[in-house]
């Protein structure tokens, strides 16, 4: 005798196949356009390496604490045409500065772009966590150079919270920072060819 709900259980997993196999045959811009309801053929502008930088430095000042250099750059650092800067600065002490977001173009996206006017996060690794400021609405980034030869800044980082990467659910709630003090920060930031 068939158990009652393996209809519906059938009829869940051939939606499932048959999304997948539309998704593989058509792409993602199948999906997108039905979503979006416009043709995505040619929409999405070309993205291409600015800038590539291999050294430099960061110097992170906390107020009241301890003021952490940070002389490495981390590999793949660099300037794209869409997206702007992706570029992180580590050191021995387990801190690292990420500038994301400076220096693209979104005029081939109508002017927006979600990555425009870049944004400064902190990690760090302690203790066998990984912590992370994991937004950068609390720093206010100021660029003075961004080009083929260096990305050259500053910020001013106000009530900057930790959380736990490996435990930080994204649900409705969103994450929960951990209960440790919140911290201002200096940061200044170089990197080069």
């Amino acid at each position: 005798m068939p158990r009652e709900g393996r209809p519906v259980a059938r009829g869940v997993v051939t939606a499932f196949v048959g999304l997948s196999l539309a998704l593989v045959l058509g792409g993602c811009e199948l999906l997108m356009r039905g979503a979006l309801g416009e043709d995505l053929s040619g929409g999405f502008p070309s993205s291409s390496p600015i800038a590539t930088y291999a050294h430099g430095t960061a110097t992170i000042v906390v107020a009241g604490g301890e003021t952490i250099v940070l002389d490495q750059i981390a590999a793949g650092a660099g300037v794209d045409s869409f997206y702007g800067s992706d570029v992180r600065w580590t050191g021995s002490k387990g801190w690292n500065v990420r500038i994301s977001g400076v220096g693209g173009d979104s005029s081939d996206f109508g002017g927006v772009n979600p990555f425009d006017g870049g944004y400064l996060t902190f990690d760090r690794l302690t203790e066998g966590q990984h912590w992370s400021s994991m937004f950068g609405d609390r720093c206010i980034v100021n660029i003075d150079v961004v080009d083929a030869d260096a990305l050259r800044g500053t910020a001013t980082c106000k009530g900057v919270a930790w959380f736990d990467v490996m435990d930080s659910p994204m649900g409705p709630d969103g994450p929960k920072a951990l209960d440790v003090p919140t911290f201002d920060a200096e940061v200044t930031f170089e990197a080069t060819r």
